[in-house]
């Protein structure tokens, strides 16, 4: 994959200019991003955040001379949301910041977009315990890991581990992996 239009942007603001300026003319743009925070290099969750507030989305990583890079692209119409950047665009929306772009590419938002896999549901109440620890679990919580599960439906393997290590953390009343943005999830 080639690598077009190649951003040496160090702030979020340098990002939402470019966006504001080129999000509806360009195809895509590659950003230099860093999990965690590093000098002169954008924070992975901020050029997410950006991007939706655009209606583009994050694709490739690549790794450069440059450090990591990640595509960006505006998103399609018929491109699938998880459960994960939709909350996300609850709170950018809230905080002001999504644009008009990134309205006009909004899934169905309503709460009742967000429907449990029958599958899904019935493992968890096989056992009372998990199924108490689950109707505990914060609702934030527990739409990103069962959406997390349900959308590898058609890969029977992955969506059967993905299943047991959430009901085994489940059993134990643990919750698991990066399902607030490090608390900014939780802020709004």
């Amino acid at each position: 994959m080639e690598m077009d239009n190649l951003l040496l942007l160090t702030t979020r603001e340098e990002l939402r200019s470019w966006l504001q300026a080129n999000g509806s003319k360009e195809k895509c743009c590659w950003i230099t991003v860093s999990m965690t925070p590093a000098p002169d290099k954008l924070l992975y969750l901020d050029v997410v955040e950006e991007a939706l507030c655009f209606g583009w989305i994050d694709g490739v990583k690549k790794s450069t001379e440059h450090g990591v890079v990640q595509r960006l692209s505006p998103r399609s119409k018929r491109s699938s949301w998880t459960e994960l950047n939709k909350e996300r665009v609850r709170r950018l929306d809230k905080l002001g910041l999504l644009s008009d772009e990134g309205r006009r590419v909004l899934p169905d938002m309503g709460p009742e977009s967000f429907v449990i896999d029958e599958v899904i549901e019935q493992a968890l109440k096989e056992d009372p315990e998990v199924y108490a620890n689950f109707l505990a679990f914060p609702p934030l919580y527990s739409r990103i890991r069962i959406d997390n599960i349900q959308g590898y439906k058609k890969q029977p393997e992955l969506f059967r581990s993905r299943l047991d290590k959430f009901i085994a953390n489940t059993r134990d009343n643990r919750m698991y992996g990066a399902w607030h943005d490090n608390g900014r999830l939780l802020e709004h």
